[in-house]
């Protein structure tokens, strides 16, 4: 798209940003939907719609600062960094939440607790370890 100012890379990542959160939001409502419909899973008082897409959009944006800061103050090297980064991070949530302890009276309740979990600490850092980088490099063919 042409633009009558030149854009910064500040505000090309932070587009970037928002554009990965609003995917991020719909891939980890998609996800709430499919595990609570297929567990009968009801517990709604930590994690519900509002807290999904307001915590998606603000990871993504967070996320894509710190790859802003990496990419220009390390060139390449930063990408390389922040995938890495990133995906160490994931690596470590996911198994972090896969050992959620017992909050439920109900045994069933607290398996799909820990599913849902660690679903959104995969889909949340595979959108920042992979989309967010990806975008950024194709940015001038998609705005």
């Amino acid at each position: 798209m042409e633009y009558a100012y030149q854009q910064t890379t500040l505000s090309k990542h932070l587009s970037v940003g928002v554009l990965t959160g609003y995917l991020l939001t719909i891939f980890n409502l998609f996800y709430d939907f499919l595990l609570r419909s297929l567990t009968n899973f009801t517990y709604s008082e930590i994690v519900n719609v509002s807290s999904i897409i307001f915590s998606s959009m603000l990871f993504m944006i967070i996320a894509s600062l710190i790859y802003h800061f990496l990419y220009v103050n390390f060139k390449m090297a930063g990408a390389v960094i922040y995938v890495v980064g990133f995906a160490i991070l994931t690596i470590v949530l996911f198994i972090t939440a896969s050992h959620i302890g017992n909050h439920f009276t109900i045994p069933i309740y607290n398996d799909a607790f820990r599913m849902q979990f660690m679903g959104y600490a995969g889909i949340t850092g595979g959108f920042a370890t992979i989309v967010i980088p990806f975008i950024s490099r194709a940015f001038k063919y998609i705005f």
